[in-house]
């Protein structure tokens, strides 16, 4: 095994408590507490921005916190990027992602808008699509306030952010709108609903992610309803024609590794150009932690695919 992955993992055995809960023994807010701490130290360091700016954006349900990030250098009319984090639909935050949207503004050259959209169980599907829908007809048409080229827009995700970023561009096709993004960009993201045969190798290894973890996360993104299905809570089943070309990231040890696999054959079916980067030893969430080499070589790979939007 990639001795990096093995160093994190005995870091893992070392720091955090035998008897420490599992996410889903916690309560959602815990459970968002828990992963702040978390993901803490990993946010350290990294990229510098010319700005970050905190922004409300306007929705059907109210107005959505988000954070603006401007790299150095960026000119008046940037790339711009809608990113979505990951966290089950359930937890993370802008928090926990800071520096990965530090990391892809500077390395895309563009500025980034992190969405805080609302999470489960208070918001339940599809709520927080909603909110992600609202908020790429939001970008598109500030793009000129948020200095942002319009032409040049790319939205992207990890995990729950990528299923999230699909639903998204599933949805604004079928509700008429024009093509707002040129790229879309895919880590490590759920697209499916079944079980998978990255599932059933790696899902009960719990690091950090597990079938149990899923399990709670789509009880609690159902809310009091039927779990969720359909094209947009899995894209692979969807009609895919129309989508921008993408890139897809995930890694061989990630009980998500199938979904990303199946989506990226899906979208070429479609005709869509799907371009998957597969990493050997690869966690789940290893691009939010820059110790790894295989975290700066696949950010790399994403700038370069995004600099032919």
């Amino acid at each position: 095994m990639n001795p990096q992955v093995v160093a994190f993992i005995e870091m893992l055995k070392n720091t955090i408590p035998a008897d420490t809960p599992k996410m889903w023994q916690l309560t959602p807010a815990q459970a968002r507490e828990q992963s702040e701490r978390f993901f803490a130290p990993f946010n350290a360091g990294g990229p510098q921005m010319a700005e970050v700016r905190e922004m409300r954006v306007a929705a059907r349900r109210g107005e959505i916190p988000a954070r603006l990030y401007v790299p150095k250098g960026a000119q008046a009319a940037s790339r711009g990027m809608l990113f979505l984090h990951g966290g089950g639909f359930v937890v993370g935050s802008l928090k926990t992602h800071d520096r990965l949207a530090r990391e892809l503004a500077t390395r895309l050259a563009a500025r980034v808008l992190s969405l805080d959209y609302g999470l489960a169980p208070e918001h339940p599907y599809p709520q927080g699509l909603d909110d992600c829908v609202d908020a790429a007809r939001w970008v598109a048409s500030h793009a000129a306030a948020l200095g942002m080229d319009r032409s040049r827009l790319v939205i992207g995700g990890d995990s729950a952010g990528a299923n999230l970023g699909a639903g998204t561009l599933l949805r604004l096709r079928d509700e008429g709108s024009a093509p707002l993004f040129c790229a879309a960009i895919y880590l490590y993201g759920r697209f499916t609903v079944g079980e998978t045969d990255s599932l059933r190798a790696w899902g009960d290894r719990e690091l950090i992610l597990s079938r149990r973890q899923m399990k709670w996360f789509a009880q609690a993104y159902a809310g009091t309803g039927a779990p969720p299905t359909g094209p947009y809570l899995a894209p692979v089943e969807a009609d895919l024609r129309g989508l921008p070309p993408s890139i897809l990231v995930v890694g061989t040890l990630d009980p998500l590794l199938s979904d990303s696999q199946l989506f990226a054959d899906a979208l070429r079916k479609a005709g869509v150009p799907a371009e998957l980067h597969v990493y050997p030893d690869g966690i789940h969430a290893f691009l939010q932690m820059p110790m790894f080499d295989m975290t700066g070589d696949a950010l790399e790979k994403i700038a370069a695919f995004v600099r032919r939007c």
